[in-house]
């Protein structure tokens, strides 16, 4: 169904202000039911993110992998997020001590996404391009929704080999349709670079549209910029002159990532990233997506785990969404709403650098 009335962006962003002071007000009714009432009503929560889907793990009555059982939890059950914790008992077999609280015991805090539930205030129709089209860029802000895909069978593995197919908390897609269904407003959702041609439906309260505003490029005209991966630690530093302006724990692919000094050559407000399907990977709405090295090795965010500081990904820079943003801003060259995407066509000169080193 196509939207009735067409915005223009500026008026689309003024609309968009408003939207954010509304979240501050009590949910209206007709809010999608998983943000309504199926997950729990606290600040910060966790989703259980790792596992195959059916996987189940178990709760602790202390933060150590030899303390007793407190109950179980199944992969994407979304819990209250207490507190982070270190282990009172350290385990040799891992980087990460870091344990999360919740009400029910503790979990190791790699099995857990920390997320928010903040429910939209959908629009009734999208906002135009500079070519006459109609889209925008969302991001999903609630723990986890829902898909309807838009044909079956999808082309995609990562929707047909699942019972339940499901988008995440901080993914990244492109909206280009609007409809009522069943006195829900859903948006049509797709994805432009990376991946077969599916689109789905999703309840357009659980997606957040992106500005232009949060895309502009940070300090833009400082041409000496270099990021440093540090392998053995796990690392990356930005720097500006010498000088360290930005600094996160990362999870590379280890030998599969490669060393040496290279230029960005392409970015992506978000892309699709597989191989081999569920075999391998086969991962949708992956957003910020820098790219560094012309066998696909990229800087970006990351929402199915969380234990950044260890390698642990397929030869990619793996970030929290917060830390992905930053750096695809901060990275010459800049990239503009629409299309989204760039690739380097002048041999770099404007490029940031990026040195990956043991």
């Amino acid at each position: 169904m196509k939207p009735v009335n067409k915005l223009t962006r500026r008026e689309f962003l003024k609309l968009s202000g408003m939207f954010v002071g509304a979240m501050m007000l009590p949910r209206p009714k007709g809010v999608f039911a998983a943000a309504a009432g199926q997950f729990p009503q606290a600040e910060k929560l966790g989703r259980i993110c790792v596992g195959m889907e059916g996987a189940w793990f178990k709760l602790k009555t202390e933060p150590n992998v030899n303390a007793p059982e407190a109950g179980m939890v199944w992969r994407d059950d979304v819990l209250i997020w207490n507190r982070e914790v270190v282990a009172n008992q350290l385990d040799l077999n891992v980087y990460n001590q870091r344990w999360v609280e919740t009400p029910g015991g503790y979990l190791q805090s790699s099995m857990i996404q920390p997320v928010k539930n903040i429910p939209n205030q959908p629009l009734s129709a999208l906002p135009v391009n500079p070519d006459g089209s109609t889209g925008m860029w969302i991001e999903i802000t609630v723990p986890l929704v829902d898909i309807k895909p838009l044909r079956s069978p999808a082309a995609s593995y990562w929707i047909r080999e699942v019972n339940k197919p499901r988008i995440y908390y901080s993914q990244v897609f492109w909206a280009y349709d609007v409809r009522q269904e069943n006195g829900i407003t859903e948006y049509l959702l797709t994805e432009k670079w990376g991946a077969e041609p599916d689109s789905y439906w999703v309840d357009a309260s659980a997606c957040r549209p992106i500005n232009d505003d949060e895309i502009t490029p940070i300090h833009p005209d400082v041409g000496d910029k270099l990021i440093r991966i540090n392998m053995n630690y796990q690392t990356l530093s930005c720097l500006e002159g010498g000088r360290e302006v930005y600094f996160c724990e990362v999870s590379s692919g280890g030998p599969s990532t490669p060393l040496g000094t290279t230029l960005i050559w392409r970015k992506m407000i978000s892309t699709h990233m597989s191989a081999g399907g569920l075999i391998a990977y086969d991962t949708a709405g992956i957003g910020w997506t820098t790219l560094f090295h012309g066998e696909g090795s990229a800087i970006h965010a990351a929402f199915w785990h969380n234990n950044f500081g260890t390698a642990l990904s397929h030869g990619c820079i793996n970030c929290l969404p917060e830390d992905a943003k930053w750096i695809w801003r901060w990275t010459n060259p800049a990239v503009t709403y629409y299309p989204g995407e760039l690739t380097v066509s002048d041999g770099g000169k404007n490029s940031t650098r990026v040195e990956v080193f043991y």
